[in-house]
């Protein structure tokens, strides 16, 4: 499948559907030494930002002639639906209900809120669940994601001591008690859907104290927790689902007083500090979920990042809110509720400490090696077709992968060990495939057909080996890298360097056969973004098949290839 390399945005993520008005912007190194901002500050600054989309969260709220949606609101699909319509309840009770806000208490927004809170209780079913439109249907854990934004709104809304609001905040509560019911029985699909819903429970339990909520938190929490010795959750996540596991655990530490769960959203985030890229992406390269390859950023983090910069006086995690802020405000707003909802959040924070940019740090169970030198960012990524990626500033090399025209998919090189050496990192893989003898005696059936006999029980003959070993040399940012393909002679090999679209290609040829695919036959090339650049060659180019056979698509961008046969033995450089 190919990768599709663009900003990952989900409706189902907890605050999330807010995010989709307000694009990820980088800004100067200047701009981003701003301080990192103290509650007051922060507070009045996302107010601001909120204000600013609320002509544009009315424009999609239905009219009353729409059925059971009057009232609701469309995404940009102009499709109805549950996740924002509970958006547009979230950014409205944060308007009306903040004094630093245009919009404080205005009359024409109060409507406009409890039209929207009427139809997320009409839309919702009988067993307290909703539905998400794209995939979901009388969904727990989609409900348990608006219950997790709706319990910290409807605190918000209450502390503000506002009587024209009352209907709504009796709507919102309402529906929060209906979704309990299906809180309480219902199941999941994903691991992170377990701590979703308990999370969502332990919401409920702070502003409804029952029994049954406690008990189901203990049956999820009973199977344990998938968080290897690395800090990495199960569905190894880095751009959605890690911070949405450090939200949960962090909630359901806080409501029910259960401080272990802090110390595994903990070590998750310290884990995550060495995923971070320059401009603030995280690596999602790694990732098992649809977040895999997209371009993530670390503003997803931020909630938890603050709470544990402010409860253990953490100045590396308040270097990471200083970021986000710098880099994205506006990232953080669907935030609002949570910070005025739970006292800690107006602490002060801990003056920042810088984020290190020089290190080389294994994590050996995820198969993942994170090296960074200043503005020099490397991955090397074990299990995974795209074994190497590489950043210089806003010059990326995004994907590096080899294969060979062996037996179809099985040329494909995905390094089952890594070995590391000093500063040299060894990936290796060894396969072997044959031919299929006639089906023993002993296993025919009678009925004809070549499904009827699996290839399991056939013997293999005129077996043929293929040995891969890429070796990786890093000095200061700069990685010399030697890849070797032998055993089974005169197989064609190609090796795709796929850098992110935006860039300028020098020193190599146009492949005439494929779009944005180009060979390395000079001593060196160039892909030069903006004042980055990253330097790499020398090439080679024996044959102009770039795309063979079994090997996976061309992903977007601009893929530059080096070709030869087996046994293949290559040595070049990539710096910047």
């Amino acid at each position: 499948m190919s990768v599709q390399r663009r900003t990952f945005l989900q409706q189902s993520t907890f605050g999330m559907t807010a995010l989709s008005l307000f694009p990820f912007t980088s800004l100067s190194d200047s701009e981003s030494a701003k301080p990192l901002l103290q509650y007051d500050d922060l507070l009045t600054r996302l107010i601001a930002l909120n204000d600013k989309g609320i002509a544009l969260m009315l424009s999609r709220q239905l009219s009353e002639d729409k059925g059971e949606w009057a009232g609701g609101s469309m995404n940009q699909y102009e499709i109805p639906n549950a996740h924002s319509t509970a958006s547009m309840i979230m950014r409205a009770a944060i308007a009306l209900s903040n004094k630093d806000s245009d919009y404080y208490n205005n009359k024409y927004l109060r409507e406009a809120l409890e039209r929207a809170t009427a139809c997320m209780l009409r839309i919702q079913y009988e067993d307290g669940s909703i539905d998400l439109y794209s995939t979901n249907f009388h969904s727990t854990p989609d409900t348990a994601f608006i219950v997790n934004d709706f319990v910290p709104v409807y605190k918000m809304l209450k502390m503000a001591s506002l009587s024209s609001l009352n209907r709504s905040i009796e709507n919102i509560y309402t529906f929060l008690i209906r979704a309990g019911k299906c809180l309480s029985v219902g199941g999941i699909h994903t691991a992170n859907h377990r701590w979703v819903v308990s999370s969502a429970l332990a919401c409920l339990y702070s502003i409804d104290k029952k029994q049954k909520y406690v008990d189901r938190i203990e049956e999820w929490l009973s199977e344990g927790i998938d968080q290897d010795e690395d800090g990495q959750y199960a569905e190894r996540s880095v751009g959605v689902y890690s911070p949405i596991c450090n939200h949960m655990f962090t909630t359901i530490g806080r409501h029910l007083n259960r401080p272990a769960l802090f110390d595994v959203a903990r070590k998750n985030l310290d884990m995550s500090m060495y995923y971070i890229q320059p401009g603030g992406e995280v690596l999602t390269e790694a990732s098992d979920r649809q977040d895999k390859a997209f371009e993530a950023y670390v503003f997803r983090y931020y909630l938890q990042y603050r709470y544990f910069a402010i409860k253990d006086n953490n100045p590396q995690y308040a270097a990471v809110c200083q970021l986000i802020e710098n880099q994205n405000l506006q990232s953080v707003l669907s935030l609002v509720p949570d910070l005025i909802a739970d006292d800690i959040y107006r602490q002060k924070v801990v003056e920042p400490q810088p984020i290190s940019q020089d290190y080389f740090k294994h994590f050996k169970v995820s198969g993942l090696l994170r090296i960074r030198r200043q503005e020099k960012d490397i991955s090397v990524i074990g299990k995974n077709p795209t074994f190497l990626v590489y950043m210089n500033g806003a010059s990326v090399l995004q994907s590096m992968r080899l294969s060979a025209a062996f037996y179809g998919g099985l040329g494909q090189f995905v390094p089952e060990n890594m070995k590391i050496e000093g500063n040299r990192i060894v990936l290796s893989r060894s396969v072997t495939h044959g031919y299929f003898q006639p089906i023993p005696k002993e296993y025919r059936t009678g009925v004809d057909g070549w499904h009827e006999y699996p290839r399991s029980k056939r013997e293999m003959s005129e077996k043929q080996t293929m040995n891969y070993e890429v070796v990786i040399e890093e000095n200061n940012g700069v990685l010399t890298i030697e890849m070797s393909i032998s055993g089974t002679d005169n197989v064609p090999v190609s090796c795709e360097l796929n850098f992110r679209a935006g860039g300028l290609l020098s020193g190599v040829e146009v492949d005439e056969m494929a779009e944005d695919s180009y060979f390395l036959t000079s001593e060196e090339a160039r892909y030069t973004v903006g004042h980055d650049e990253i330097v790499f060659g020398p090439g080679k180019v024996e044959h102009r098949w770039a795309q063979m056979r079994g090997m996976l698509p061309k992903q977007n961008g601009k893929s530059v290839y080096l070709t030869g046969y087996t046994p293949f033995l290559h040595k070049f450089t990539i710096g910047g």
